[in-house]
């Protein structure tokens, strides 16, 4: 991908490769739109296999406590349940004990026993146990038990709550509802699917008219648009293709919507606006043009996604699913978008040529003609920072630090998203365990305690016995379900003769240990109802207690014996630990991979230096603003939602990557730019003026469309969503105000002319792959540049 102009044999300046190719695709832009409708027509049909199967947000973590209590549970166990599940029956009409009532849990139970992927289910009425009704005795509860991986279970649970539909229509005033992890999952699924639909009739719209008021007529208007819903298409039918062997959960979707518009969206709008100049300063040569194009803002775009690439493909060293699945959804998105931008893109340019200014918005029709930027008020602006860097900049920085400030109390947590979906059936279900119950019925922890050198001795059940009675007597826990309760209660003592008799009867009877005993003797598993919701504090805190005192105090390492404790709350403390362990290693690469590519499109030392900070600065704004509203509830009312006094535990890391690539989309587009005029005048201060003035306009319609698109999102019910959306939108919101037009150009008049200094031995040794001067070649009618011409000048001292 050189990007060096000499002159060749014949006087004619040769022509960089991208320029090659955009000139290529725009004289062929029939054959290269008719591929094109082919592979829409196959992303189209690949969609729905995306879509289908999509799963909740997963909070696994590889070799985790809670991943092993999963393992266990299924691989060791004659019921191999992996989740406990909870079927909440409620009625206005009846109580329990009314013969109405009894009929329609006896149905639900009889026609669940026969549902695929349900494994154990028991009639509360045989069961003796009063824990199950509630209060009022209008409630109750049965416990289920699911099998399976997340995929599965999530599969299981809709065809679960259909047969409990029917039991419910049949029956007279019971409502019966499906509660838990999967089913909750399962209902967001649902939820965020109609919010991405709402969100998108909104946010579309708005974009429209953001691009006609920037290019004044409705053919470039559309362009974008059109091009960004394709690159969207293209990256679901992508996913789609790969979903068969990858299982992407729902917020991947939602992720893949928000980038797929925003940036499909922004590349073709940087494109457009670089054709319209060229097609001016060429005199509607269109292919010369096009080439021009995709030689500059083409390439600009380029490097643009692949530092989006490489800032996501941190996340690939996350061991957790969530993580993986979202790195690679979204380097499938933004591939997709950069094969639209340098094949589709550069073959519509070619086909409309200058009729991409037809349809001319009334009363806006002289912007359309005008090029000349050197007079525009963001010229004059630019001169204003330029003149007073050291006073427009503190100011700035300040601004920026009070923003930051509140980051640093930020907190990771979980939220099991009922709230968002408290009108289906989980989320009631959920609701009324909360109210009628203890709220951590729904969603119990599990504790294995697996023995590999051999089966459970009477020192072992002692210790087990010993871990059961100190749950017990922690106020946080509500009840214990153990298998040394079995073995008093039937074998009169704990031990392990007792055991093995026992074990003896249940495989006679076929009833009995079989979630409590693994079949070999060797493995043993206690269920914990927490009094608070899995998402609590309370019930996060119970499970480091768990782990950190109970546990060793009682079972310890005695004998190779090991505890692991799983359950929704565990998985939270499991990936809230996975990201601590994991950041510092993601920035390394992010920030490191980031630099050295930055490095090979500018081959200046200071610019990547400077470009990384400036990002992060915008990535500390965005956190400590969205600290302040989600985590501190400061305008709750005003966005609609009930802060849980954290922030979702997966958001910040993959925010970071994100907000990081998306950053530097703008830095990228605006330092080519002062790139070009640094080639052309070796003039520092020109140089900066010259690129904001010709950049800023772009960049502030390109900035409004993300945040347009990213705020739509805030309307959603999901409460990371709603997160993410705004964390977006207020980091480019301050990227493209406070940041790319005042504190860039700032500093960079601070440093003069050391912007563009890169050592010799460097430039030397680093292939020439940058954003310099002859990106886009002149007119062959004009003379070729030397290169050699142009010696950087001192700049005189900035003033305060």
């Amino acid at each position: 991908m050189g990007t060096e102009t000499a002159r060749s044999v014949h006087g004619r300046v040769d022509r960089p490769i991208l320029y090659r190719w955009g000139a290529w695709c725009a004289r062929r832009a029939w054959r290269v739109i008719a591929v094109w409708a082919l592979v829409i027509v196959g992303a189209g049909l690949l969609v729905p296999k995306f879509t289908d199967s999509l799963t909740g947000s997963s909070l696994k973590v590889d070799g985790s406590d809670s991943a092993r209590v999963e393992t266990l549970l299924t691989e060791k166990f004659a019921s191999p349940v992996s989740e406990d599940a909870v079927v909440v029956f409620d009625s206005t009409r009846h109580t329990a004990d009314a013969p109405a009532y009894r009929a329609a849990v006896g149905a639900a139970v009889a026609a669940l026993r026969d549902q695929e992927g349900v494994l154990d289910i028991a009639d509360p009425y045989g069961a003796d146990d009063p824990t199950l009704f509630s209060e009022d005795r209008r409630t109750l509860l049965v416990t289920l038990g699911l099998g399976g991986g997340e995929r599965d279970r999530q599969d299981t649970v809709p065809r679960i709550q259909d047969t409990l539909d029917d039991v419910a229509a049949d029956g007279e005033g019971v409502d019966v509802m499906l509660t838990g992890s999967s089913a909750l999952n399962a209902a967001v699924v649902e939820q965020q699917d109609k919010d991405l639909a709402r969100a998108e009739s909104i946010g579309l719209p708005i974009a429209l008219l953001v691009l006609l008021a920037a290019f004044g007529t409705l053919v470039a208007a559309c362009l974008p648009l059109l091009l960004g819903v394709v690159a969207l298409v293209t990256s679901f039918g992508a996913l789609g293709a790969v979903s068969g062997v990858v299982s992407f959960d729902v917020f991947s979707q939602a992720v893949v919507t928000m980038l797929g518009l925003a940036l499909g969206i922004d590349y073709c709008l940087f494109a457009v606006t670089r054709m319209r100049e060229e097609l001016a300063a060429r005199k509607g040569d269109v292919p010369a043009a096009v080439g021009a194009t995709m030689a500059t803002a083409g390439k600009a775009v380029l490097f643009s996604g692949c530092t989006v690439i490489i800032s996501v493909a941190g996340l690939l060293v996350v061991r957790a699913p969530v993580f993986r699945t979202m790195a690679l959804g979204v380097m499938i998105a933004v591939a997709a978008m950069l094969a639209v931008a340098t094949t589709l893109l550069p073959a519509v340019l070619g086909l409309l040529g200058p009729r991409i200014d037809k349809l001319a918005v009334p009363g806006m029709k002289r912007s359309v003609r005008t090029t000349d930027v050197s007079r525009s008020g963001w010229a004059r602006w630019t001169k204003v920072v330029m003149r007073r860097p050291v006073l427009v900049g503190g100011l700035t920085s300040v601004v920026l630090l009070l923003a930051i400030l509140p980051a640093a109390q930020l907190k990771l947590g979980f939220d099991v998203g009922a709230s968002a979906v408290s009108d289906a059936p989980a989320g009631r279900g959920y609701e009324l365990v909360a109210d009628k119950f203890v709220p951590g019925a729904a969603t119990p922890l599990q504790i294995v305690l697996d023995k590999p050198a051999g089966a459970l001795d009477d020192a072992d059940l002692a210790a087990l016995e010993q871990l059961t009675e100190r749950l017990r007597d922690n106020d946080d826990v509500a009840e214990v379900q153990s298998v040394t309760d079995v073995l008093r209660q039937q074998a009169g003592g704990v031990d392990a003769a007792g055991l093995r008799t026992l074990m003896e009867a249940a495989k006679q009877d076929g009833e009995g240990l079989g979630r409590l005993i693994a079949t070999d003797g060797r493995t043993t598993a206690l269920a914990v109802l927490p009094r608070e919701a899995a998402d609590s504090d309370a019930s996060v805190d119970l499970v480091h207690w768990i782990r950190d005192t109970a546990v060793p105090d009682t079972v310890g390492e005695r004998d190779g014996t090991s505890a692991f404790v799983g359950g929704l709350s565990a998985q939270t403390v499991d990936i809230s630990e996975e990201v601590s362990r994991a950041t510092p290693l993601v920035l390394a690469l992010v920030l490191g991979l980031s630099f050295i590519l930055l490095l090979l499109a500018f081959r200046s030392l200071l610019l990547p230096l400077s470009a990384i900070v400036m990002n992060l600065v915008s990535v500390g704004a965005a956190f400590g603003l969205l600290t302040l509203v989600f985590q501190e509830g400061h305008g709750a009312s005003l966005l609609d939602f009930t802060s849980g006094g954290f922030i979702q535990a997966y958001l910040p890391l993959l925010t970071f990557v994100i907000l990081f690539g998306l950053s530097m989309d703008y830095e990228v587009f605006l330092i080519s730019r002062m790139k070009e005029e640094w080639g052309h005048s070796r003039d520092n201060t020109r140089a900066v003026t010259e690129g904001v003035a010709h950049t800023a306009k772009v960049i502030t319609a390109a900035a409004t469309i993300m945040m347009v698109i990213f705020a739509a999102f805030m309307i959603t019910k999901v409460v990371e969503v709603k997160q993410m959306g705004f964390a977006l939108a207020v980091a480019v919101l301050v990227d493209a105000t406070l940041i790319r037009v005042v504190l860039v150009p700032a500093l960079m008049r601070l440093l003069g002319s050391s912007n563009w200094w890169l050592p010799g031995w460097l430039d030397r040794v680093l292939p020439r792959v940058e954003l310099t001067e002859g990106s886009a070649p002149p007119p062959d009618d004009a003379p070729a540049r030397d290169e050699a011409a142009g010696r950087p000048r001192e700049e005189p001292a900035a003033r305060g």
